[in-house]
């Protein structure tokens, strides 16, 4: 039976075998944790450098939404007979900038617009020698303008719209603070000017857009307004009506005139002089620390199997019959 219990596997084991096992194994950590230095290394100097442009903006309080404006001045004269336009709404404007910047159709559009399918698409990283974006040609046939989804590709082929919208929205980020509100918009690609240009279309855009919109209810507004005007003989009426045209025609005249329509920007979108990415510092340093950690796991997951599994099963087969006969 002493023989049976010295045989068995070992119960407890000590700090000091541990640390004892981590130093017989240490060439093998020494080794792995080199190595894995050097694959962070490589992956670090292999990732392509990307630059942020950042702009700061404030909401431009005089812009004003046509059709909510007009509902809050009717709201008095159509109580009175008996109707509801849902006066009292607040200027919707600014909540609609910030939404258009994620929202699928506008993405789409502005990306169509200034041809940017390409270079979000399929670029992998900036040649500076060339000062041109880098074209994946697996993904993209520039020669033909292809792109090379189908082993037979056509021009009707394009990537997804889904797939487009998610890679858009990776580039741009936007931030406002709660208290200021104080609105940081930014866009992280490959090449500082195109980060720097691109920041400028989409902020153009989103003032644009809105202006737009705000334009056409406003025009729409006076015409609704005018034949109100024509087919009432209330002198009441007519002077407000004259009144409610004459903000109109105000409304109509900013939204033309003003460039900076939603978006007021503070600080102008930079041109970016220092890489936001890769981390190289840091991703070598995470690197070395995981392959460290990783190769000591290891030889203490071995130490641990060699001490908790007998070594000798059949002698324990042989003196466990022994003491039963």
């Amino acid at each position: 039976m002493n023989e049976l219990a010295e045989l068995s596997p070992k119960e407890d084991i000590s700090l000091s075998e541990l640390i004892s096992a981590i130093y017989s194994g240490k060439i093998k950590v020494i080794v792995g944790t080199i190595i894995f230095a050097i694959l962070s290394v490589a992956l670090a100097l292999y990732l392509p450098n990307q630059y942020k442009s950042k702009s700061t903006l404030i909401i431009n309080s005089e812009s004003s939404g046509g059709l909510s404006s007009l509902a809050g001045s009717l709201g008095g004269l159509a109580g009175m007979a008996g109707i509801s336009l849902g006066g009292g709404q607040e200027n919707t404007n600014p909540l609609i900038a910030k939404e258009l910047i994620t929202s699928q159709a506008f993405i789409l559009k502005f990306i169509e617009k200034h041809s940017l399918l390409v270079p979000i698409m399929a670029s992998t990283k900036w040649d500076e020698a060339n000062n041109k974006l880098v074209i994946n040609s697996k993904r993209y046939d520039v020669d033909r303008g292809l792109w090379l989804f189908k082993d037979e590709p056509t021009k009707k082929d394009r990537p997804k719209q889904e797939d487009i919208v998610k890679e858009f929205k990776k580039l741009v980020t936007l931030s406002e603070d709660s208290k200021t509100g104080i609105i940081t918009l930014s866009i992280e690609f490959y090449s500082p000017e195109l980060s720097q240009k691109w920041l400028s279309l989409l902020i153009n855009d989103v003032n644009e857009t809105i202006r737009e919109y705000d334009i056409e209810q406003s025009t729409r507004s006076i015409k609704y307004l005018q034949g109100l005007l024509v087919e009432t003989d209330n002198n009441y009426f007519k002077e407000t009506f004259y009144k409610l045209i004459e903000e109109q025609t105000k409304t109509l005249m900013i939204s033309k005139v003003r460039d900076d329509y939603v978006f007021k920007m503070i600080d102008p979108p930079n041109l970016p002089e220092k890489k936001s990415k890769p981390l190289r510092a840091i991703i070598c340093v995470l690197g070395t620390i995981f392959g460290g950690f990783l190769m000591t796991l290891w030889i203490l997951v071995r130490y641990f199997m060699s001490v908790t599994e007998p070594s000798h099963l059949s002698e324990l087969k042989e003196l466990n019959e022994q003491s039963k006969a």
